[in-house]
């Protein structure tokens, strides 16, 4: 892929999901900086191809915020009420329920949680070495093309499930989750690249 293409690639969502944490504002108690800071400064200077390879700093920056998505994950398996006050706030910001619908099992969160955990582990197998490369390049493939699906999903969603509109889960998906998305699958595809 040409670098510049691939600079635009990372660096486009990242502007939309900067811009779109700054204009939501901060979550309670913690900086979208603490949050999004290094991802972002990782994925552009590996689109950049500062600091050393352009592969590698993609594969630890995506690989990396994989691994912090799916701690996320299982905090909310286990109760934890943030972005919002209560699972009820949460429901609404995360999942895209309304206010008293069941905020998904520990279970649920676990096994997404495992996936992403899964998928940290095998950009980072493919870009590191690994028994079977031609395996853990598809499988990272894989995990690019779900990621991008995901981001451009979520600009549809409201078409899908008209009721989010109403819910801060619209606003958050357009201008957060799916341009997170995009971000990430446009570094896991940079770091699989040859």
């Amino acid at each position: 892929m040409d670098p510049l293409l691939s600079s635009a690639a990372v660096v486009a969502p990242l502007l939309v999901l900067v811009a779109g944490v700054s204009r939501l504002g901060a979550p309670r108690g913690v900086s979208p900086w603490t949050l999004l800071g290094l991802l972002a400064i990782l994925c552009a200077a590996g689109a950049l191809g500062v600091g050393g390879p352009r592969r590698d700093v993609l594969a630890l920056a995506s690989g990396g915020a994989l691994g912090v998505l799916a701690a996320i994950h299982v905090y909310w398996g286990l109760g934890g009420a943030w972005p919002g006050d209560a699972r009820h706030e949460k429901v609404e910001m995360v999942v895209g329920l309304p206010k008293g619908s069941p905020f998904p099992s520990l279970g649920a969160c676990l096994v997404v949680a495992c996936l992403l955990a899964s998928s940290a582990a095998l950009v980072l197998a493919q870009r590191y070495g690994g028994s079977s490369p031609t395996l853990l390049r598809l499988g990272a493939w894989a995990v690019a093309l779900v990621l991008g699906a995901r981001g451009v999903g979520g600009y549809f969603d409201a078409r899908l499930r008209p009721d989010t509109r109403a819910l801060p889960y619209h606003r958050l998906n357009r201008l957060v989750y799916s341009p997170l998305s995009l971000t990430l699958a446009a570094a896991v595809a940079g770091a699989t690249l040859d």
